[in-house]
């Protein structure tokens, strides 16, 4: 987590608070530890208004039940099973992309802590797999080391994260959050 946070700033008010007890119970899965650590400093929200991370339970818009792990899993299995992926059970969705690429584990091992990264592609209507854990994956994102994968044409240098919080109120007060100045305490 130090490597990420090292790339792009956490939120000034931190990420979600997640009774994981609620959260393991609700999913039926127990979630590896750098994802429920990535949620205590981060929480769910957004890298470059491009790739979002999504929570086991919704915070910022309780209504949206699509935008949590299990509204993104359906997404993933549906995706799956059309694309004829195999064993698409496997997959746990954690986010998506502003291009609908859905990111998903791929839980093939009953230890949380060695699910690897799978990724649908939907322009190349396919399935890419990384191996290593969200984490991991973010910070390659972060540090510009997915380039076979995604370009970026930003407004500023770097990578910046804002939370679904912040984003939420920075649309209500008209503000940009991917300008070129970062949102001030964020």
């Amino acid at each position: 987590m130090k490597r990420l946070a090292d790339s792009v700033a956490p939120p000034g008010r931190g990420g979600n608070q997640v009774d994981w007890d609620s959260a393991h119970a609700e999913n039926g899965h127990r979630f590896p530890s750098d994802y429920r650590l990535f949620m205590e400093v981060y929480g769910q929200g957004c890298f470059d208004g491009f790739l979002g991370v999504e929570p086991p339970v919704q915070e910022v818009y309780p209504l949206d039940e699509g935008a949590t792990i299990r509204g993104r899993t359906a997404d993933a299995f549906e995706t799956a099973e059309a694309a004829e992926y195999d064993q698409p059970e496997l997959l746990t969705a954690w986010g998506l992309t502003t291009e609908s690429d859905l990111l998903c584990r791929r839980t093939d091992s009953a230890d949380p802590e060695k699910w690897t990264v799978a990724l649908w592609r939907l322009q190349y209507d396919s399935w890419e797999h990384f191996e290593c854990g969200m984490v991991e994956f973010l910070c390659r994102y972060t540090e510009r080391d997915l380039a076979e994968i995604w370009t970026f044409d930003l407004a500023y240098d770097g990578c910046r994260f804002v939370h679904d919080r912040d984003l939420k109120n920075a649309v209500l007060s008209g503000t940009d959050p991917w300008d070129r100045e970062p949102l001030p305490g964020i």
